[in-house]
């Protein structure tokens, strides 16, 4: 394996002049790494560099055999222990970082990061590492649903670097949500503005406008994105909600049918399909629509209330109350959770 430059140096440097040092583990180790006894020099080098006198050629020799040894987790814990001996030394910092980034360890990268970047601000290696980790953590805060965890890091990230367009996008996706709609939107504009080729970026920015109640917006960037991305179905699904909220319903429908049936486990898509069906007289379609949501959400009372009426249209009353007593209880089960446990949803303000 091919040994960095930066510890390359030091070894010839080293090998080629001789230490001075006494017979003692950081002479033997030097030693025996000029004679290329790997073996040996790791283990009097290991030595060496516990003596509170062992200087930092040893911990970068030390470095250099793990390497040379292709043993990523001595390097990584050498050069942890070089840096917690000399925070002085830039390649214990990028040695370590670099090897917590590879492991998906990416808080611990940022940790390691942090500092070296404010001693060296203006190296672009050590920023790019440091990026890269907080884009990392972010990215796996944002998949893990701790958007406020999410939103730092890549709020870090997209400062680190400005024309990132993964973490823009990202950042914009964690503001989204945390209900910082507005902010959302700029994050989106940036990416959009850097790349407009940018996979999901106009997806993100409707599904915002959405949540503003932004519609029209909403449908001219859906329409951007299924330009490029033809049949996505989240994308199909936020168009048709738009269009329904526009009153649009035969519009609406071709979107939800297409979006149900490209993500038949998706909840919201089956219960959207089953609202616009109803409204347009479709009873019998907009029954299996429910029933198919119900089977997916069996705790939410929505869609039984909705089915009640349309049981209820349809004749059959007796079902209709049985099927009413259950969505009855389950909705004094959701009023009743605990305060962590109650469910908020969106208010907009009603138009005066």
């Amino acid at each position: 394996m091919k040994i960095p430059q930066s510890y390359a140096i030091t070894l010839l440097a080293i090998l080629s002049g001789g230490t001075g040092w006494p017979a003692d583990p950081c002479a033997e180790g030097t030693e025996a790494l000029r004679r290329r006894d790997l073996t040996a020099a790791e283990s009097a080098l290991r030595q060496c560099t516990q003596q509170a006198s062992a200087p930092v050629e040893a911990h970068l020799m030390l470095c250099g055999v793990y390497q040379l040894q292709g043993d990523a987790v001595g390097l990584y814990r050498a050069a942890r222990a070089g840096l917690k001996r000399y925070p002085a030394e830039k390649r214990f910092y990028l040695t370590a970082g670099t090897h917590a980034g590879r492991e998906k360890r990416f808080l611990e990268a940022t940790e390691i990061l942090e500092p070296a970047h404010r001693r060296w601000p203006d190296d672009e290696k050590v920023a790019a590492l440091l990026e890269s980790a907080h884009l990392g953590e972010g990215m796996a805060q944002l998949d893990g649903g701790d958007n406020e965890a999410a939103l730092r890091h890549l709020s870090r990230a997209a400062e680190l670097a400005p024309g990132d367009v993964e973490a823009i996008l990202n950042l914009g996706r964690a503001l989204h949500n945390v209900h910082r709609g507005e902010e959302a939107l700029e994050a989106f504009d940036r990416a959009v503005s850097i790349d407009p080729k940018t996979p999901l970026a106009n997806f993100h920015r409707g599904m915002t406008r959405y949540g503003l109640g932004r519609l029209q917006e909403a449908i001219g960037d859906i329409d951007a994105e299924l330009a490029a991305n033809a049949g996505y179905a989240p994308a199909l699904l936020v168009r048709g909600l738009a269009r329904m909220a526009l009153g649009e319903w035969q519009a609406a429908e071709p979107d939800l049918d297409a979006a149900a049936k490209a993500m038949p486990a998706d909840a919201p898509a089956q219960f959207a399909l089953a609202r616009c069906l109803l409204r347009l007289g479709k009873r019998e379609q907009a029954e299996a629509r429910l029933r198919r949501t119900i089977e997916l959400t069996p705790a939410d009372p929505s869609p039984k209330n909705m089915l009640v009426r349309v049981l209820f249209e349809s004749g059959r009353a007796a079902e209709a109350k049985a099927l009413a007593a259950e969505a009855a209880e389950l909705a004094r089960r959701e009023r009743s959770a605990a305060p962590g446990q109650i469910k908020f949803q969106s208010y907009r303000r009603p138009a005066p």
